[in-house]
């Protein structure tokens, strides 16, 4: 019998088809394993760029709130508008920032503040975007009260006995703490009794905390909020809290219990309770497989109703407390279209295009499988970084070119995404000039710095933003950004390196002598005022120059030009060239800054006392307050170490502040004891810095009340060098200074102006001779003398002289001869001293 016999067509046919399919076997495995690699990496883009683009939001969805907390809390504090019992004043700050801003703010639910005497007031939105007042004080007998409407009327919407705002979640914290910071999710005590999160700041009149400002954000916001996100991205997102409770979720399913036997109506659900399948599929899994949630962002996918979910869980934190999770889940049909469906029609086609013919259905299948195999090979190099990588070709097969597509799409986005990131990196958004980060990288990417460094520094440009508004201010930046872009057109970088400082820097090795000239062509740019909307701003500039700097890298070059320019500054000079030992005496004034802070906030700073003395009967009329500051590492420290560093750090408001009381202090407690005469005059240095403050007069009037000094015993000193300028708010706050009974008294005197023309415009009782011009008195040219000369000039002006630096008898004599009301200060009469070391044979008799 012949052995069974198969066809040629069969023979030639078989091994070609057994070779296709087992071909074709590989080729699925390995595409698969590629297509696997390319669902992992493009959900992992996916999920990280939503995940970042969630938190973007979510933290400008919550800073409104809580920046709202932080201005009302300062507006309350810095124009003390609570008094214990009385919250008239806050009630109408309130109104008034809720009706003008915060009423069309959707997430805002409601505004309030409340006090540690237990008031309470606050104004809540309404569905028809009306508002509600709800206050507790002593117009409501101590009740909380709910109005209809936004005034105290007979309209009543609720009563509610024994509430105090002081135990509740959203001001407990605060007055623990005294920060700023978020509460816990909780119920409201008004009639509504909704769910809440509430931004939180505390409120201080000086360093007393007074009470507590607090903004609610309605927690159905957010999920309005994560609704329109999914929208957006085609993505579940939901945000749970550290107990595992849902806060929000994008779905309209709700965060809170109707009632179950494990979770009681109106309590958040558990993650594992959310009625989304989704969300529940991913908690528990989280759940059974312990996962590390704290620490960082955590991947994983699940099966859900026969579909895979690719999931991202990342913390979400901020500096105030709030310890939430963020979730993010997408589909793979969501993350890749149709992909999955034509990769499977693209089998099928190749396996029916083999029966045309084998080399047919190897070109069919390599058109097919070339366009996803060259798109998970280009999605491999974008995920390293290499985005220049050659872009797959879409093909001719439908499916495979969308997703072609679709990926190039996506990579030239985010490839636009970096260049924008870059361009506002190194460019500044309102001029136009390089940003600081893009003068140093243009700088390290050119090598050379052979070149010259001006750094520009405005004066006093904040005062301009204050007075003429941020908008204006902005403006006469770009003005000013301008005017350099014409003066400085080649051969330079400029940049703007700060909110009020530019920089130029030259380059190619320039000289001395044109250094020189466009420092002067700098200056000169300044001399003139900048139009801006038909107004004339002058503005003043200070400029920090580094020439020849042995470092080869720009941050260093833009930190010695900050050095000299805040020389430049410090000394009141318009140009300041770099020097290395600039440097030591910035670190120094940066350690001895950081000691003067320290100093101030453990009181530190104490007033000694050198006598007034009347030169005829020798009785003390009076004492200096001099500031020492008493350090326990360094002992006794003299003024000149300190006060200038202070005043040019802005310390000196509250340094000065200090002094002033503990000195009122003394003086009232040194009259009662007798040690003082009841008409004694205590002298108090006042900075230049403090009397231009508008609330300084606030400052003084509270400093009289509390200490209960006569303002006829208080005489506060200003420099005469320091007040030249004409400053209008220095001149008003002098006058309302006499206006309280407060006496004036201009500090060495003869050193500045000293022409009747100038006294003439200060209100003022009292001069102070320097020493200087004591010091040069002598028996023969007494008569001609700088002294007499003052005497002479001041008779007509009716008011006290006093002569500074008296250290012997013969001086004190000869003033006793020029004037017969001239007092006098020195050594001879007693050095400073504390007040328990006070002489006592200067007692008051």
């Amino acid at each position: 019998m012949p052995p069974t016999q198969i066809t040629l067509r069969t023979a030639v046919v078989l091994p070609f088809v057994i070779i296709f399919l087992f071909t074709i076997g590989v080729i699925f495995a390995v595409q698969n394993n590629s297509y696997e690699d390319m669902v992992q990496d493009t959900s992992r883009k996916q999920l990280s760029s939503l995940t970042s683009n969630v938190t973007l939001e979510l933290q400008q969805f919550l800073n409104i709130p809580f920046n709202a907390s932080l201005i009302l809390s300062h507006g309350i504090s810095f124009n003390e508008l609570y008094q214990d019992g009385d919250t008239s004043n806050v009630e109408q700050y309130l109104l008034s920032n809720f009706k003008d801003i915060y009423l069309n703010i959707p997430r805002l639910d409601a505004i309030g503040f409340g006090g540690e005497g237990g008031d309470f007031v606050a104004y809540r939105k309404e569905s028809d975007d009306d508002y509600t007042l709800i206050l507790q004080d002593e117009r409501t007998d101590d009740e909380l009260i709910v109005y209809q409407g936004s005034e105290i009327s007979e309209n009543v919407r609720s009563v509610f006995q024994d509430y105090d705002p002081r135990i509740r979640p959203w001001y407990a914290p605060v007055a623990e703490s005294l920060k700023p910071g978020w509460s816990e999710i909780y119920t409201n005590a008004d009639e509504k009794q909704e769910i809440t999160l509430s931004a939180l700041a505390p409120v201080f009149y000086q360093r007393d905390f007074i009470g507590v400002v607090v903004t609610d954000v309605k927690i159905d916001t957010f999920n309005a909020f994560l609704m329109q996100k999914q929208r957006e991205f085609n993505t579940i997102i939901y945000v749970f809290d550290g107990e595992q409770r849902l806060i929000a979720q994008s779905d309209e399913s709700g965060v809170v219990s109707g009632g179950t036997p494990d979770t009681p109506a109106g309590k958040r659900l558990l993650t594992t309770e959310s009625a989304n399948p989704i969300i529940k599929a991913s908690a528990l899994f989280a759940e059974t497989h312990q996962l590390p949630l704290e620490t960082s962002s955590t991947r994983f996918s699940l099966e859900v109703d026969n579909e895979r979910y690719f999931y991202q869980i990342t913390p979400y934190n901020d500096e105030f407390g709030l310890e939430w999770y963020i979730g993010v889940a997408t589909s793979e049909e969501a993350l890749l279209g149709k992909l999955p469906k034509s990769q499977r029609d693209s089998w099928i086609i190749g396996l029916i295009l083999c029966t045309l013919g084998i080399f047919l259905g190897l070109f069919s299948f390599n058109r097919i499988v070339a366009p996803i195999t060259s798109t998970a090979a280009a999605a491999r190099h974008l995920a390293k970084g290499d985005w220049d990588s050659k872009m797959p070709k879409p093909g001719n097969i439908y499916e495979t070119s969308m997703l072609v597509f679709a990926f190039t799409e996506m990579t030239n986005n985010l490839k636009a995404s970096f260049r924008a990131m870059r361009h506002q990196l190194l460019y500044d958004s309102l001029t136009e000039l390089y940003s600081r980060h893009g003068l140093t990288e243009v700088c390290d990417r050119r090598g050379e710095y052979n070149g010259c460094l001006m750094l520009i520094g405005l004066n006093k440009f904040r005062e301009i933003n204050d007075s003429l508004g941020q908008a204006k201010g902005d403006q006469l930046l770009v003005a000013i950004a301008d005017k350099l872009k014409v003066m400085f057109d080649v051969d330079c970088y400029i940049a703007r390196v700060g909110g009020d400082e530019f920089a130029v820097y030259l380059i190619d090795n320039p000289n001395d002598a044109i250094i020189a000239d466009n420092a002067n062509r700098l200056t000169q740019l300044f001399s003139s005022p900048f139009i801006i909307q038909k107004e004339r701003i002058l503005v003043s500039a200070s400029i920090g120059i580094v020439a020849d700097h042995v470092e080869r890298n720009m941050t260093m070059w833009l930190r010695s030009g900050s050095i000299a320019l805040s020389k430049a500054k410090r000394d009141r000079t318009s140009i300041s060239y770099y020097k290395p030992e600039m440097a030591d005496y910035s670190r120094k004034r940066t350690k001895m800054l950081a000691k003067i802070k320290d100093g101030i906030e453990r009181n530190e700073f104490v007033p000694f006392y050198q006598p007034i003395v009347d030169l005829h009967t020798g009785k003390v009329v009076g004492a200096e307050a001099l500031a020492r500051w008493l350090s326990p590492d360094s002992g006794i420290i003299e003024p000149k170490e300190f006060i200038a560093i202070a005043e040019e750090s802005g310390l000196i408001e509250k340094l000065g502040e200090q002094i002033l009381y503990q000195a009122c202090f003394d003086a009232v407690k040194g009259i009662k004891e007798g040690k003082w005469c009841a008409d004694f005059h205590l002298h108090v240095n006042l900075s230049v810095n403090q009397l231009v403050q508008p609330n300084f007069i606030d400052v003084l009037k509270n400093v009289l009340k509390k200490t209960g000094l006569n303002p006829d015993n208080l005489t506060l000193e200003v420099t005469e060098s320091r007040i030249v300028d004409d400053d209008p708010i220095t001149i008003g706050n002098m006058q309302k200074i006499i206006g309280l009974g407060v006496h004036i008294a201009i500090d060495d005197f003869g050193t500045g102006y000293s022409s009747l023309s100038y006294l003439s415009k200060l209100p003022f009782d009292c001069l102070k001779i320097d020493r200087a011009f004591v010091e040069m008195l002598d028996r023969e040219t007494i008569d001609t003398s700088i002294v007499a000369v003052i005497i002479n000039m001041t008779k007509s002006l009716k008011i006290e002289l006093v002569a500074e630096g008296v250290e012997t008898p013969e001086q004190a004599n000869m003033l006793s001869e020029l004037s017969a009301e001239t007092y006098g200060q020195g050594f001879l009469f007693s050095k400073a001293v504390a007040y328990e070391k006070w002489p006592t044979k200067m007692t008051c008799e």
